[in-house]
């Protein structure tokens, strides 16, 4: 059976909940929950069998795994790379104060969360910080610009002191200001930090707006005057060929600056079809069908497939870079062997291509 890539890293990964509200009756998912991010807590599942599974029937060599739900926690992360550490690499947040604000033990607040982030780092067991950079879930919380920046300040300060990315997932929040300018913010101040842009922007929902999304991620991404920008990778695993297309053809953004990863075992979501509609397939939840599937759907046989519709236009080198090789560069992953990836070509890395070479170990 033939790879999709020399070395394939699924780079947005959920194997750790299937949304059973905790403390609900067998087959109860969500418990009459509308928003598991705010109002309550799921029960930890360990989904790694299914998951190692899907990796060996799909050739993925590593996943990333995030925590995100109420419920996970950091320890429940190392666990698993505990276990498999040639299978993955995770991410921490405030995953413990979460679950006490959860339950009505604690009020949110940053010195907590960034105390709980930082002795999580400090063990050397996680790559990044994410994928909800900690903030307040409350939905009565109203948000201002300069506070949400100062928040990420904070984090991108432990992510530059510990040598770890940080996600960008804000885009999805209800703020009454614009987004991308945080994004740029944060990616000027801190240049030499790595920021993974969720989902490369085309998350849950936006399938609504279509190509537009990526085209504003790119925007960012591909800022070309003063620092940053370049910092900035877009997780491609949630688009279609034509959105691949939008990033490659940019001079600005291009295959450097994309990392395959979308969603996999994110359970509250279907892939559906949409013939003929920008974009033709997409994943999201749905609202008028059961909030949770009763079985795990097929990301990757999707999310490949649409790797597959750029073949014609593209070479394997560069595939090679989105679906492992910016992976394995950005969090220093244990490839099998050297000189496996697109190196040393000015027409891809620009100026600053001989930092693009992998120093031999």
């Amino acid at each position: 059976m033939r790879a999709a890539g020399r070395f394939v890293v699924e780079a947005h990964a959920h194997i750790t909940t299937l949304y059973k509200s905790k403390g609900a009756p067998p087959g109860d998912y969500f418990g009459g929950l509308t928003n598991s991010f705010s109002e309550g807590e799921v029960e930890y599942y360990d989904n790694s069998p299914l998951t190692l599974y899907d990796m060996e029937q799909y050739g993925v060599n590593m996943c990333l795994l995030k925590p995100s739900q109420v419920g996970n926690t950091n320890e429940s992360q190392a666990d698993l790379v505990q276990r498999y550490p040639d299978k993955f690499r995770a991410f921490c947040s405030d995953m413990n104060l979460r679950i006490k604000c959860s339950r009505g033990e604690a009020k949110w607040n940053l010195d907590d969360a960034a105390a709980e982030v930082e002795a999580a780092l400090k063990t050397g067991k996680f790559i990044g910080i994410g994928e909800f950079v900690p903030r307040d879930m409350d939905e009565k919380k109203v948000y201002t610009f300069k506070e949400r920046l100062n928040e990420y300040r904070t984090f991108c300060e432990l992510a530059q002191k510990y040598g770890v990315s940080i996600d960008f997932h804000d885009y999805t929040w209800n703020f009454e200001w614009d987004t991308m300018a945080l994004l740029t913010r944060i990616s000027m101040e801190y240049p030499d930090v790595p920021i993974i842009f969720n989902h490369g922007g085309f998350s849950i929902g936006g399938y609504i707006e279509g190509a537009a999304l990526v085209r504003k991620a790119c925007a960012v991404a591909g800022r070309a005057i003063g620092p940053g920008g370049s910092n900035i990778f877009l997780e491609t695993g949630s688009w279609c060929p034509e959105y691949y297309k939008i990033a490659l053809k940019d001079p600005n953004v291009g295959v450097s600056q994309l990392i395959w990863g979308g969603d996999y075992g994110h359970v509250p979501q279907y892939i559906v079809g949409n013939p003929g509609g920008d974009p033709p397939t997409y994943s999201t939840a749905m609202k008028r069908w059961p909030r949770v599937p009763t079985y795990q759907l097929d990301w990757w046989g999707w999310s490949l497939h649409q790797v597959d519709g750029i073949r014609d236009w593209v070479s394997q080198d560069e595939i090679n870079l989105i679906l492992g090789g910016n992976a394995a560069r950005i969090w220093d992953l244990p490839v099998p062997h050297e000189r496996m990836f697109m190196s040393g070509r000015p027409d891809v890395w620009g100026i600053h291509w001989e930092q693009s070479v992998r120093e031999s170990k």
